[in-house]
């Protein structure tokens, strides 16, 4: 998740932006990103991620409660993205492995087939991960994921 995108979501839906605490690099084990769900809201695919043998990183943030319910609403918890009821463990830069809230889509969301991205919405993942030094690796997956326009 892009931080600029999300505290600009929710600064629109009168959200305070004071309860983001930390965000740090992280890598989500056993997991990989995948394009198999369209949404509405971006006219195109977005993001999901799927088990695998790779581990995905990515970047954690430690929010409090009131910042966890708009991230919930933001991500369409429970009905579109859901995180489940069980906390996932993830390792962060700084070495320490910690259990942390993770949205996977709905599998009753989900595509048979890849849906392919707007770019505009690449690029916020794109300039994300280039912001908190993702691996060169991710950054040109990224980059060399197909877009719909």
């Amino acid at each position: 998740m892009d931080m600029d995108n999300l505290k600009a979501w929710m600064k629109l839906k009168g959200y305070s932006t004071d309860g983001i605490q930390r965000v740090e690099k992280a890598t989500l084990p056993g997991f990989r990103l995948v394009w198999n769900y369209y949404s509405n809201a971006r006219s195109g695919g977005a993001a999901n991620i799927e088990p695998s043998n790779r581990d995905l990183p990515g970047v954690a943030f430690e929010v409090d409660a009131d910042t966890l319910k708009a991230i919930d609403r933001k991500e369409g918890h429970p009905r579109v993205y859901s995180r489940g009821d069980t906390l996932r463990t993830i390792g962060l830069e700084s070495g320490e492995e910690i259990k942390a809230w993770v949205y996977i889509v709905l599998p009753s969301r989900c595509q048979k087939t890849p849906v392919r991205p707007r770019r505009e919405y690449l690029q916020i993942l794109v300039r994300a991960a280039k912001l908190h030094g993702l691996p060169s690796w991710h950054i040109l997956e990224l980059e060399r994921t197909p877009t719909q326009d």
